[in-house]
């Protein structure tokens, strides 16, 4: 079964809008693989076809939807679609790859905000949640921003 693409530039902050699927929002310093491997795997527990994942899987597919936004789905049972403009970054990855791909852009090519200035320091990280494929709807993508944290003195 196709499905049309979801608008990139759609993708909401995860609580937006109503829903009743499951969601979540995690914020974490760059570039954990732990944290991003968390994500991942919570965005495969947002889904209703969750059952169908396996350890090993390589169903992750990553797209670029700005300098500063990627998105990733776990294309299980043919759900999500591709997004429309946004450019393919990857497609058949595990959960290893799909997190070492996101950790590689949150390092060297993501585009941070400017750095702010805060009374101490500031350190690079990540903010990262599940959106709805359309709405309602769990088939959805795990979207990826750079962020920067305050740290105190």
């Amino acid at each position: 079964m196709t499905h049309d693409p979801q608008e990139a530039s759609a993708l909401p902050t995860p609580f937006a809008q109503p829903s009743w699927e499951p969601r979540f929002a995690l914020d974490g310093p760059a570039p954990s693989l732990p944290l991003l491997t968390a994500a991942l795997r919570l965005h495969v527990d947002c889904s209703h076809h969750a059952w169908a994942w396996r350890d090993g899987a390589a169903v992750f597919s990553g797209f670029r939807v700005r300098p500063d936004r990627v998105a990733i789905a776990a294309r299980l049972g043919g759900f999500p679609g591709p997004l429309r403009d946004a450019e393919p970054w990857f497609a058949d990855a595990t959960l290893d790859a799909a997190a070492a791909h996101l950790a590689g852009w949150l390092t060297a090519t993501a585009a941070y905000p400017p750095t702010p200035w805060f009374d101490g320091g500031e350190g690079r990280g990540f903010q990262a949640w599940h959106v709805a494929y359309g709405q309602p709807g769990p088939y959805g993508y795990l979207v990826v921003e750079p962020k920067w944290f305050e740290i105190h003195k």
